[in-house]
């Protein structure tokens, strides 16, 4: 008996595995998504002191996949060593194509700009973006329950969602922080750039001095450089990233913001 069961059982049909192939189409499309934006930070001075209020324009930017469909875009900026206003957008990419957006602004308060202090936080309505859609003049706000320091943040921000060929997929995404200076008080025709490096995908860097409309370039993982015989007068620059799709935006947009 025993030997017929087994005959038995090994004349059962094995089971087929079968495997379903995603198509590759929708895994192979990129989804640009780029946040701009500016920043007020106010740290309070309280009953004997001034308050200190800052704004900072950012720009950043994340690409998306159906392989790898979340993400978050982030800018933190610090006045006063003390008050740090913190943005983060999560975005998700979902199977019709469409991202979401979910922003978050976070007051923070401490006794360095590495403090992890919450003292105030806003949360952001959820949206969503088809391909060539954008979100603009979006705004949140945060402060403090202290009735004489009230530190507070504010940040106006715009999305723009961007996917296919024509659109500037593959060029690395915009620089960041960049300032500039004289850093040599008996050589003013000396200026400083500085800035970084969030790329990853350079292959150079262009600088650009707006006022001259003159522009060198310099190697990959660079982050500063120094200008000579730069005149006396307010002189503005910009610097972008670039690779063989092509240069990111100039960052800062406008080109006189950043002079000296």
């Amino acid at each position: 008996m025993r030997l017929r069961r087994a005959a038995a059982a090994a004349a059962l049909p094995i089971p087929l595995l079968c495997v379903w192939l995603a198509p590759p189409a929708s895994a192979a499309t990129t989804h640009t998504i780029s946040l701009t934006g500016t920043m007020t930070v106010t740290n309070a001075g309280g009953v004997f002191d001034d308050d200190t209020t800052q704004t900072f324009d950012f720009r950043r930017q994340v690409r998306l996949t159906h392989d790898n469909p979340t993400n978050t875009l982030t800018t933190s900026h610090c006045v006063a060593n003390q008050t740090v206003g913190s943005l983060s957008v999560r975005v998700q990419l979902r199977n019709n194509e469409m991202v979401v957006e979910a922003p978050t602004l976070r007051l923070l308060e401490g006794s360095s700009c590495l403090t992890s202090d919450l003292d105030g936080s806003s949360e952001g309505i959820q949206q969503g973006m088809r391909p060539g859609g954008s979100l603009t003049g979006a705004r949140l706000s945060a402060r403090n329950s202290e009735a004489f320091s009230p530190d507070r943040a504010s940040v106006t921000f715009n999305l723009r969602h961007a996917t296919g060929s024509g659109v500037g997929a593959g060029r690395p995404a915009p620089v960041a922080g960049v300032v500039a200076s004289r850093p040599d008080p008996a050589d003013p025709s000396r200026v400083r750039v500085d800035w970084q490096d969030v790329v990853t995908d350079e292959t150079h860097f262009q600088l650009r001095n707006s006022t001259l409309n003159t522009t060198v370039s310099v190697g990959p993982n660079t982050t500063s450089f120094t200008f000579t015989g730069q005149p006396a007068e307010r002189q503005c620059y910009q610097v972008r990233a670039a690779n063989s799709h092509g240069p990111s935006d100039w960052t800062p947009v406008s080109p006189t913001q950043e002079c000296v």
